[in-house]
């Protein structure tokens, strides 16, 4: 395994790798169901490869590091009054891999994370450091956007970003029979999803929708989102997933009472 800072180094292990006649795959956050990172051959970890490398507040261009992470990415846009079209809601990848794999986000009206990338440059398989956009090299910059790392390693990405904005968040239970009436908000709100429990007729609704900076906020407190977010949707709700897939049988018990608990 190996750390490289610059996009020159990672070229540099590339063509040492060449030389020892080895595979080579790039790793980010390592937020991943599958094992595609692995390899008997040499390792780049881009976990040094971070920070913002040019910003424009008045495009909204903005080049970042391929190895920062999306929480990262967030706070320092968010200091530059800028924010990402659309995210999704895991904020531990890196913009690199989250790109590469796909991730999207909600809201018909904003694609995922790939439709927001302006410019990429890679490290290709003989060593090259290539930049691509529409303009240069327009046929690897469009299947690069994702492309699970078969065409090079990520080592910057341009994103276009747009003003700073606030999302109002709520979160609803619904009754399964009544889901077409409860899928209207969409007409209405910006990013909407839900969660169906199965064995039951409940479903938690999540509506987002953009508010101005100036808005009349009402945040969560600290312990109630603690309580919301952390205890019950995940160490909670994690504990009886992992008692259901050692015993199936209480899976349908245990799904009545998850949706008891988090549609309330």
């Amino acid at each position: 395994m190996v750390r490289p800072r610059t996009a020159e180094q990672v070229a540099d292990e590339v063509h040492r790798a060449i030389a020892d006649n080895l595979s080579v795959k790039a790793v980010g956050a390592g937020h991943s169901f599958s094992d595609i990172a692995l390899t008997r051959g040499v390792m780049i970890d881009q976990g040094l490869l971070t920070g913002i490398i040019s910003a424009d507040r008045h495009t909204g261009l903005v080049t970042v590091a391929a190895g920062t992470t999306l929480r990262e990415l967030s706070i320092a846009l968010w200091k530059m009054g800028l924010s990402m079209s659309n995210l999704g809601d895991i904020d531990a990848q890196t913009i690199s891999g989250a790109i590469a794999t796909g991730t999207h986000g909600t809201g018909r009206a904003f694609g995922g994370l790939a439709t927001q990338v302006r410019g990429l440059q890679l490290v290709t398989a003989d060593g090259e450091l290539l930049d691509c956009s529409t303009e240069r090299h327009p046929d690897i910059f469009a299947a690069a956007r994702v492309s699970l790392g078969a065409l090079g390693i990520i080592t910057a990405v341009t994103l276009q970003c747009e003003p700073a904005y606030l999302l109002h968040a709520v979160e609803a239970p619904a009754d399964y029979d009544d889901l077409l009436e409860v899928l209207g908000v969409l007409e209405a709100s910006d990013h909407f999803e839900f969660y169906w429990f199965p064995h039951t007729r409940r479903v938690l609704t999540k509506v987002n929708t953009r508010v101005p900076l100036d808005g009349d906020l009402q945040p969560l407190g600290r312990l109630r989102g603690w309580w919301d977010d952390e205890f019950l949707s995940n160490t909670v709700f994690g504990a009886v997933n992992r008692l259901t897939t050692r015993r199936p049988g209480t899976i349908r018990a245990a799904n009545r009472l998850a949706a008891r608990a988090l549609t309330k």
